[in-house]
């Protein structure tokens, strides 16, 4: 029924870049930014786009899902909820943003179908959020996802939900919050799944902020780590858009609009 494992969290060490102007600090909840200059703390969406054509290396990933403990991490910017990345094993923040993670099944002899990994972490103590499961289970044929005859269940504190129609599970944040949800794969009909790497999605939303960007799940069953990092590879060329792009791409379509007014007139 899923379980909350309470640990201590060390400070959070993000990759920053050099800005020759000042962003709010107070904007990013969740993140201890005390322990960050002022002059150098990564804000707004549309910086991190242009940040990303300047330096690919501040926002791309320094390593895939299945090459770390990673967990979803929740926290709030400027209004908006956010998923990071959380490493287990270092038990530090391993980026900001963060949309694909890796999980295996069958590491349990008694339970091959189950895992309750990843979890889910967040400092945003005090807070409710729902963490939203997307309705479909895919599952990779090779060279794409598609859309699966099996099915996965979540279940956490005694609620379950289901790629089969989707829903939402609720948590209450509190001190060095880590919870973990039990996820089940299953085969048509209740049959055991066939050996594959299977994906489901989630966006978390919560009162009076902005849903978060869609998050992806792997789940390798049996199969090689090449092909699961194979199908990671994938999503994240596929199914996850370049951070801030569409907002970069959007102001400088508009530029270009404005330029050719004044040329017209």
């Amino acid at each position: 029924m899923g379980r909350l494992q309470m640990t201590c969290m060390a400070p959070i060490a993000f990759p920053f870049v050099w800005f020759p102007f000042h962003f709010p600090t107070h904007s990013l909840k969740g993140v201890p930014m005390t322990l960050v200059p002022a002059h150098r703390a990564l804000t707004g969406r549309l910086v991190a786009a242009a940040a990303t054509l300047s330096s690919i290396a501040l926002v791309a990933p320094l390593a895939h899902a299945d090459e770390a403990h990673l967990d979803p991490y929740v926290w709030a910017q400027g209004g908006r909820i956010e998923i990071g990345a959380w490493d287990d094993d270092t038990n530090k923040l391993h980026e900001p943003f963060y949309r694909v993670f890796g999980a295996e099944l069958g590491e349990d002899p008694d339970f091959p179908f189950s895992i309750d990994e990843p979890g889910i972490r967040s400092s945003l103590n005090g807070l409710t959020f729902s963490l939203d499961l997307d309705a479909g289970l895919q599952a990779w044929n090779g060279s794409a996802f598609g859309a699966s005859t099996s099915s996965m269940s979540v279940a956490y504190g005694g609620s379950a939900i289901g790629t089969a129609g989707g829903g939402s599970l609720s948590f209450l944040v509190g001190d060095d919050f880590h919870a973990h949800p039990d996820f089940t794969l299953s085969g048509l009909g209740g049959t055991d799944p066939a050996p594959g790497i299977y994906l489901i999605s989630f966006t978390v939303s919560s009162v009076g902020y902005g849903t978060s960007d869609r998050f992806w799940i792997a789940f390798n069953l049996g199969m090689s780590e090449a092909d699961h990092e194979t199908a990671i590879e994938w999503v994240e060329a596929n199914y996850v858009p370049a951070p801030g792009a569409l907002a970069l791409i959007g102001v400088m379509i508009a530029g270009t609009r404005s330029r050719r007014r004044t040329a017209g007139q």
